[in-house]
């Protein structure tokens, strides 16, 4: 059972999808910026080459996309500490590669993940899928924030018609220092 997600719809499961979060020169721009600086493909089983960035020139869309999710899902402004962007990575996959295995983006060497984000940067006939069944579809501009743990297990999905595919994404986590 496969759907996509609408933009801006409240779910259950805190998954929060919204379309034109980034404009198509935007989009475009960020590839052209980071695609040179990737590392190497070095055939790992994720099959991505990645660049970490701590330069956000969309920082004022993420502060909107936060209060959006806090304001969506009311609880989630009740933690005991306050989120911060730690990690922003540019994901390039070359056609034929996508990453294949379910994950989360919580675990023992990142358990400071509060939640993920995701920024299409390329349209595709496929997307993010979760182990629930539900995919939310690559379009370009378009982000997905979703909680960072098991409860949202998810991959990718391989692109049918082979070509590159262009992601930006990154982590909200709790900050070490607000204790």
């Amino acid at each position: 059972m496969s759907s996509d997600y609408q933009t801006k719809k409240k779910h259950k499961d805190f998954t929060l999808v919204q379309d034109n979060f980034l404009s198509n020169n935007e989009c475009d721009e960020l590839v052209e910026k980071y695609k040179n600086l990737t590392s190497e493909f070095d055939n790992n089983k994720y099959g991505y080459s990645s660049y970490f960035t701590n330069n956000i020139t969309f920082s004022d869309q993420l502060k909107t996309l936060i209060d959006t999710y806090t304001k969506t899902f009311k609880e989630s402004a009740l933690t005991p500490y306050p989120w911060v962007l730690k990690e922003l990575r540019f994901k390039w996959f070359k056609p034929g590669n996508w990453f294949k295995d379910f994950h989360c983006e919580h675990g023992y060497d990142n358990n400071k993940r509060v939640l993920n984000f995701m920024i299409y940067l390329s349209d595709h006939n496929c997307g993010t899928e979760f182990y629930t069944g539900e995919v939310i579809k690559s379009i370009k501009g378009r982000v997905a924030m979703f909680p960072a743990y098991f409860t949202h297990l998810h991959r990718g999905q391989q692109c049918p018609d082979n070509h590159d595919r262009y992601i930006m994404g990154g982590y909200f986590n709790y900050e070490d220092n607000q204790r």
